[in-house]
Formats: structure tokens, sequence, C-alpha cells
């Protein structure tokens, strides 16, 4: 650039993207040069007519001259000597550019730390009227509230706002900020309902479900299994008396090819420890079917689930346990029963499929000829 520069100094695009470069060094002595060629791009162009520039991190673009004022503006606002100043005047001067938002959010570094309060208060307040439906402003005014101790009530106006904004997926961060508002108050009851033990409750239940989510996903795709593994393994730790999870972890497990380690977690002792619940029992029953695994403790899952429970599904996967285990008897028996109660179902629910349950009990019976043969 400084090759080009030597050749085209009045080039504006070049002048740009030199300052640019200057500006990412960090240095006194580079961002002064950098300062001098942001000037000297709105000097070419004051009417920011010869060409634009996209700033990546925030997905605009805008002309040379208006991204120059505006890097101007960032680095007077982050100065040793912050200077809100040339921010201010590039939101005045330029009201509907897509950098406004975050010139306020630059200008908030000042605003927070060292602004006077009667003053910080007017610039959130501006901020807010000009982007009420954004969360930054709010939660940076609420910080600044609770740092002065003072307008309390206003705060916590601001953080209902945020929470009305972010809805059921709101940040912890901005609940915490409203909890800190209320103990400011010496309401920590309140504090509690807004950010105690069950606020954190739901916290751990919707991390475990995301984990659990993304190693499903990955197991799915048959692809980064060490990553799903350990994923399952932290929600496993979040819950680990959930019947869902053990079950996922299993099935990534035995992706893995670690057979030892899916039985540890959702096996026998699971049967065991749930003997007295029919669902749980069931679905254990299910998944090793499906498997085709581990199908003598499926076995006596699907019998203890129907003693519970007796249900059609529950004989149907029963008979088809037993037929992988080639104990034919048992499995015509089972498959038959299945039919019977689809059949009884059939009666009050027109429509319902027995067809599914009459060509299980002939597969078993197509079984039991063949080994006669």
């Amino acid at each position: 650039m400084s090759g080009r520069y030597a050749k085209e100094p009045t080039n504006v695009e070049v002048n740009f993207k030199l300052a640019a470069k200057y500006a990412a060094r960090y240095t006194e002595a580079m961002e002064a040069k950098a300062k001098e060629l942001y000037q000297k791009v709105i000097t070419l162009d004051p009417e920011g007519k010869q060409g634009t520039h996209t700033i990546e991190y925030l997905k605009v673009t805008v002309p040379y001259t208006q991204a120059a004022e505006f890097a101007l503006g960032q680095m007077a606002s982050f100065g040793r000597k912050p200077d809100p100043a040339p921010l201010q005047a590039f939101i005045k001067k330029y009201p509907s550019s897509p950098l406004v938002e975050s010139g306020y959010e630059y200008l908030s570094n000042y605003y927070m730390a060292q602004a006077p309060k009667d003053e910080a208060s007017k610039f959130f307040e501006e901020w807010i009227a000009r982007f009420p439906d954004k969360t930054s402003g709010y939660d940076l005014y609420v910080r600044r509230i609770i740092r002065d101790k003072a307008d309390l009530d206003k705060g916590i106006k601001l953080a209902e706002k945020i929470s009305e904004i972010e809805g059921y997926d709101i940040a912890p961060r901005y609940v915490q900020n409203h909890a800190q508002l209320y103990v400011l108050k010496g309401d920590k009851a309140k504090a509690d309902e807004l950010y105690g033990k069950d606020f954190m409750a739901d916290q751990v239940d919707n991390l475990a479900y995301a984990l659990r989510s993304y190693a499903e996903f990955w197991a799915g795709q048959n692809e980064n299994l060490a990553s799903a593994e350990a994923m399952i393994e932290k929600a496993l730790l979040l819950e680990p008396d959930e019947a869902y999870f053990k079950q996922s972890a299993a099935n990534i497990y035995l992706k893995l090819g670690k057979e030892e380690k899916a039985l540890a977690v959702y096996g026998p002792e699971f049967v065991q420890k749930n003997a007295a619940a029919a669902s749980p029992l069931f679905s254990y029953a299910s998944f090793w079917n499906r498997q085709g695994k581990n199908l003598e403790s499926a076995v006596e899952a699907a019998k203890k689930a129907l003693e519970l429970e007796p249900t059609y599904y529950g004989y149907d996967v029963l008979g088809q346990i037993q037929l992988k285990l080639k104990n034919y008897e048992e499995a015509l028996k089972a498959a038959e029963k299945a039919l019977a109660l689809a059949q009884d179902v059939a009666k009050k629910n027109e429509g319902f499929p027995t067809k599914p349950y009459e060509d299980r009990v002939q597969k078993v019976k197509d079984a039991m000829a063949q080994q006669k043969k």
C-alpha cells in the first residue's frame, strides 16, 4: 500500500486502506499516521463520492469519507483522554448512517466510565430513544445505574424492558443485573425470585439439552464423534438421572465402538433402578432392540414393562427381541398378543393400522418354518 501511495498520493481508496493498516498497528506513532491519512481522505473527498468501504465486522458499506470520520471518532473515544465529541459529531452529521448504532456503542466506553452521572443519563436516554427495540443501550444504562447506586427504580424499569425485548431466551447477565438492582434496593427476596436456584435449574436444563442436541446431531452425521462424546458426557454430568440422556450417550458410545461404556451408562443396572416404571423400561427395550445388542437385558426390561402396563407396542417389541434371540415360541406368543391388542384398539379407533402386527406374526411363523427345514 505504501508503494501505491507513493504513485497515487491523491487516491482516496489508497489513502483510506493505508490509514487502516497503520491503525491496526496499535502504536502511538502508527495511530498518528493513520489519523493524518484518514483526515486526508476527508479533505480529498468531502462529499463522499469517490468509492465505498465495507466494514466487515459490522457488515455495513459506507463511503470512504464516512468510514474515515467514523474511524477518527473511534480513536478519539478510546484514547488516553477519551473525547466523545468526534463520534457525537458523526452521529449528528449522519443520522441515518448504518454506523450510528455502533457509534453509540463506542461512545458508551466514555459514558460508562468517565462522564458525570447526569451527562451519562442524558446520553443513554438519547440512545434508547433512537433504538428502542435494541438491548444494548438499555443494558449499559442499567450497568451505569448499578455503578452509581442511584435511580434504582429507573434501572428496574429498564431491566424489565430488556426482559420484554429478549423474551424467554434472555441472557443470564441481564437477569443478574436485574437482580442486582433489587439487592441495592434491599429486596433480596425479589432478587432470589429473579436469579435464584429456580432460574439456575432452568439454565442447567437448557444447557444439558443443547449439549445433547449437538451430540445427537453429529452422531446422526457419523462425524465429529469425539466431540459428540465429550458433549454428551457433559450433559450427563448435568442430568445424571435422566434416561433420555443416558440413551443418547449409549447411542454415541456404540457408534464409537465402545459397547462397554454404553452398557455402563444404559445397561442392566438401569433396568434394576427403573424396575417400577413402565415407560423407561419400554424405551430401554426398544433402544436395544433397534441396536440388536444387549438383548437378554432388553427382554427382561420388556417383560417388566408389560407386567406394569400391558400394551400392544410393548408386546410387539418383546416379540421382535425374542425373534432376534431365536426364541421362536416366545416370539410368536408376544407377536400374537401384540396383534390381538392392536385389533382391540382398531375396534375403537377407525383406521388404526393392524397390518404391521399381522406381518410380524407371519414373520415369526416363517422363521419357525425355516428352522424346521
